[in-house]
């Protein structure tokens, strides 16, 4: 099992995984309908870390640089962490925690943040057994 960055020839595996992670919320999804995503995710500008065991895409890690942090510092934002149900419990949410902080500390990044949604108890759990610090924020979402 590998954890690195995604690149071309990963559409079609992604899109899957990224259908997947939408049902796994509760979200309908035609099939298909993840492609037009894992197309941008590959094109960039937008980092995307996998992890794959050689023939299988099983998890992700999405992330958009930000500036201004603390200091005038810059950071990541964890936009998404997905691990699909078949490989969980097999370690691959902490081996992308863990990729995700080299990255950070490789592109001098001074933090990454992320939001969990309140009910989301299972990642909640996930992050505190790690020692990710809580802040208490509010969330603000503006549809267009």
């Amino acid at each position: 099992m590998q954890i690195r960055t995604l690149r071309p020839g990963d559409e079609a595996q992604l899109a899957l995984l990224l259908e997947d992670h939408e049902r796994h919320y509760g979200f309908p999804v035609r099939e298909g309908s993840g492609a037009e995503g894992a197309a941008f995710l590959v094109k960039g500008g937008t980092l995307c870390l996998v992890a794959d065991d050689a023939c299988t895409l099983l998890a992700f890690a999405i992330l958009n640089p930000y500036f201004p942090g603390p200091r005038l510092s810059h950071g990541l934002f964890l936009k998404e962490l997905y691990v699909a149900q078949s490989a969980r419990s097999a370690g691959l949410g902490e081996r992308l925690i863990e990729a995700i902080r080299a990255l950070a500390k490789e592109r001098g990044d001074t933090r990454v943040i992320w939001t969990t949604g309140v009910g989301n108890k299972g990642s909640q759990r996930f992050y505190d057994r790690l020692g990710i610090r809580r802040e208490d924020k509010v969330y603000y979402v503006m549809d267009i």
